[in-house]
């Protein structure tokens, strides 16, 4: 927690970071900043060994057997941080205050800011550029040389904005899909995904990568309503009759009765002929309420659901409540867009309403209140509505109409299935949705590297040491990520890598590089080699954001746990 507070003598504004306890470390100690890139050194270690041709092995608390993790396996390298963290918590609470040590406490520390700081976006340079530059700027502590850096880092981003590189090609995508897979059918599954998309693949949730029950990936391709909120999950009994704590995911993909409820949902009699009748015709029911369903009538639609399944009858009713503020602010009464989709037959008029509706719904007033849902797929956390019938002309003007991709992958064992789809799902929801949506930069950090001439202009007309300093320091780290990208995929030696390293920043085009020693410039774009631009310069933003609060800030407090105790017998 930071705050600041003003000297009275001095009128100096002054930034802390404050918890709860008394420990206090003063930052501008040099024992103190090494302390604090501890936790990030081993951060920097595990990151980077999982780095292009490198592989972790990693036991998660969750399963019995270790798993290896590559580079490909991005969404897996962010749940291995998060339980690194989450160790480091759990050890600080357990030892207590006698067995912690200084300075695993600001490692501590320092770890949490720089992943809180860095959200789920942590790169291998993430933790290998804050490590040199801290590392140099603990050399000379001073405004001057912070400044140089922060702008230093402030001219990469510009230089990498200015040199984006953008694929629209479906050709070229193509082209980009099989260098960026190694197996014959993980490239054409990315190929099927992105014709059904249309190439248009411009958001992390319109593909789900799941396991598949065959041999063979199948590709399932919906147009409808995603709705954003899921089924009712305030009560565990409804949700054990629609078996959704087994499966995770409700699928319904045969015509279902609709029902819109406004108001709160208590008295049973207002839904039980609904619940009959959807039970004699075998249909499911989608039931949206706007305000929440309690009392007898929820346990009506336990009874019927828990009663149906036992019979063999294939009528469930699933409940979500509507919310005004996730559906932009509008209120049901004002979306006429999801009754049209719904297909209520007298649209607005079909909402029921106990106050004002003259008739309860049911089998004889069916055409006065019940719409049409061709299939539903919903989580408690969201639900996605199809009706073809509804689809065209609207999936341009409303942000909720949408397709979804659903691959289920296929492979001969378990083993496979899982190294396939963290692969895929890596490709496509993360390097390829990023790409094709914000554009793409050289590999290998090799984009980093281009800079450096930028940076070379800029330190050698500084005006004094410090700023010079600054700025070298800034070319020294992004040479040191290329050498070290060069060194991870290819196992070159430091006299290899720096021949290659002076190659490429000689080369005045972006997009090429030096990769093989003895060997001619290579187009990185055509080789498949790139990087998603979006996700570096969020990095460098990250990096330089977590160096001005350590250095705006001149005390840490940190919080001592005490260890659990025993219960008295």
């Amino acid at each position: 927690m930071f705050r600041r507070s003003i000297h009275k003598s001095v009128c100096q504004s002054i930034r802390t970071v404050k918890t709860l306890h008394t420990p206090i470390y003063e930052t501008g100690q040099l024992s103190t900043k090494q302390s604090l890139m501890q936790g990030i050194k081993l951060l920097d270690n595990v990151v980077n060994s999982t780095t292009y041709n490198k592989t972790l092995l990693q036991l998660s608390k969750y399963n019995t057997n270790p798993k290896f993790i590559t580079s490909r396996d991005s969404i897996r390298l962010q749940n291995v941080v998060r339980e690194l963290l989450d160790g480091l918590r759990m050890d600080e609470v357990m030892t207590g205050r006698e067995r912690q040590d200084h300075q695993s406490r600001l490692a501590k520390i320092g770890l949490q800011l720089f992943c809180e700081i860095h959200e789920s976006n942590i790169l291998p340079i993430s933790t290998s550029l804050t490590l040199t530059l801290m590392a140099e700027y603990a050399k000379s502590p001073n405004v001057t040389t912070l400044r140089a850096m922060l702008d230093g880092l402030e001219k990469v981003r510009t230089f990498l904005t200015e040199n984006i590189i953008h694929i629209s090609s479906t050709v070229d995508i193509d082209a980009l899909v099989d260098k960026l897979t190694i197996l014959r059918e993980d490239s054409e599954t990315v190929k099927q995904v992105l014709k059904a998309l249309d190439y248009k693949l411009y958001s992390d949730d319109l593909v789900r990568i799941v396991k598949g029950r065959k041999t063979t990936d199948e590709i399932d391709v919906s147009k409808g309503w995603k709705f954003p909120a899921g089924i009712l999950d305030t009560n565990e009994a409804y949700l054990r009759s629609i078996e959704l704590p087994q499966k995770k995911l409700v699928s319904v993909d045969d015509e279902m009765l609709v029902l819109i409820y406004d108001g709160i949902l208590r008295d049973a009699n207002a839904v039980l002929p609904t619940l009959h009748h959807a039970s004699k015709s075998k249909k499911s029911l989608l039931l949206m309420v706007t305000g929440d369903c309690t009392g007898d009538a929820l346990a009506s639609i336990v009874i019927s659901n828990n009663r149906n399944r036992r019979q063999g009858i294939k009528s469930q009713t699933f409940i979500i409540k509507y919310d005004t503020k996730a559906n932009d602010g509008i209120s049901l009464h004002e979306n006429y867009d999801l009754v049209q989709f719904l297909r209520l037959p007298q649209g607005f008029a079909s909402v029921y309403s106990p106050d004002y509706s003259t008739l309860v719904p049911s089998k004889m007033c069916a055409n006065q209140y019940y719409g049409k849902l061709d299939s539903l797929k919903a989580t408690t956390g969201e639900a996605f509505l199809y009706n073809p019938i509804e689809w065209s002309g609207e999936e341009q003007e409303n942000p909720f109409t949408k397709m979804t991709v659903t691959v289920n992958v296929g492979a001969q064992s378990e083993i496979e299935i899982d190294h396939r789809r963290n692969f895929l799902d890596n490709l496509i929801n993360n390097t390829l949705c990023h790409g094709l949506s914000k554009g793409f930069i050289p590999g290998y950090n090799v984009a980093l590297a281009k800079a450096v001439p930028l940076l070379e202009k800029l330190a050698f007309t500084a005006q004094d040491v410090d700023t010079k300093m600054g700025y070298e320091a800034v070319i020294m780290a992004l040479a040191q990520s290329l050498q070290r990208s060069l060194t991870n995929a290819f196992g070159y030696n430091k006299f290899t890598s720096t021949s290659l390293l002076a190659e490429t920043i000689k080369d005045p085009n972006f997009s090429t590089a030096a990769i093989e020693p003895m060997g001619d410039l290579q187009e990185l774009s055509r080789s498949g080699i790139l990087d998603p631009w979006d996700k570096v310069d969020r990095c460098l933003a990250s990096i330089a954001s977590f160096m001005r609060i350590l250095s705006s800030s001149d005390k840490i407090v940190a919080q001592v746990f005490e260890p659990p105790k025993k219960r008295q017998p």
